[in-house]
């Protein structure tokens, strides 16, 4: 029973024996090659283990069986955690491409757009995500916050960071976006308290440290 199997594979996985999974998945993906969910519990292993650049191969295996929502995520996710950007950002651009509706896929983008520096552009992708999911996702808001900080608008990055620091005001990066739009809306005192607030709550983290230097916490 393959699905008896999968539940073997992942419980081994879970129970700290990633090498008896791993050979027991492939040996799954071995009598069910056509199977994608086969392929999934093998690279979900691998990943499991930090071997994430075999992971990666694996669920593109299972990607050109089919490429739905989970394994794109998978996909998308691992190839990133392979410090293989460029893999990354194929992966999801061919899903969007294919699925130019996803929110999870438009997410990701907007989150990217904002981490290259693009900031308008995470602003458009962004907005027309929340314009769908409403103002319940923090992460969201946050990101929005900053993208908005980033092109200069400090009144609507500081409504947006407030938003998000209401849903989770004990998460290191709401507190670090409202912060960063504190700053871009002329509010530096209130950037340094939520910036401190941040760093205890993420100490090693680079970039909310640079942007409490920049607060100049």
């Amino acid at each position: 029973d393959p699905n008896y199997v999968l539940g073997v594979i992942r419980a081994q996985a879970t129970a700290g024996d990633p090498a008896g999974a791993a050979t027991r998945a492939r040996a799954l993906v071995a009598a069910s090659p056509g199977a994608p969910a086969a392929q999934l519990a093998l690279g979900d292993v691998l990943a499991m283990a930090g071997r994430f650049a075999e992971a990666a191969q694996v669920y593109a295996r299972a990607a050109d069986l089919t490429f739905d929502e989970p394994t794109m995520l998978r996909l998308v996710d691992a190839w990133g955690r392979a410090n293989r950007p460029r893999e990354a950002a194929a992966a999801l651009s061919l899903y969007l491409q294919q699925n130019p509706q996803s929110l999870p896929g438009q997410r990701i983008l907007g989150h990217w757009q904002l981490l290259g520096g693009d900031a308008d552009a995470a602003i458009e992708t962004l907005e027309s995500i929340r314009r769908i999911a409403g103002h319940r996702d923090a992460a969201l808001l946050a990101d929005l916050a900053t993208a908005y900080a980033a092109s200069g608008d400090g009144v609507v990055a500081r409504r947006y960071g407030r938003a998000a620091y209401r849903l989770m005001p004990m998460n290191a990066g709401v507190c670090d976006a409202y912060a960063v739009a504190l700053a871009a809306d002329g509010d530096l005192p209130g950037a340094r308290q939520l910036a401190v607030k941040a760093i205890a709550l993420a100490p090693g983290d680079p970039v909310i440290a640079a942007h409490a230097r920049a607060i100049g916490r």
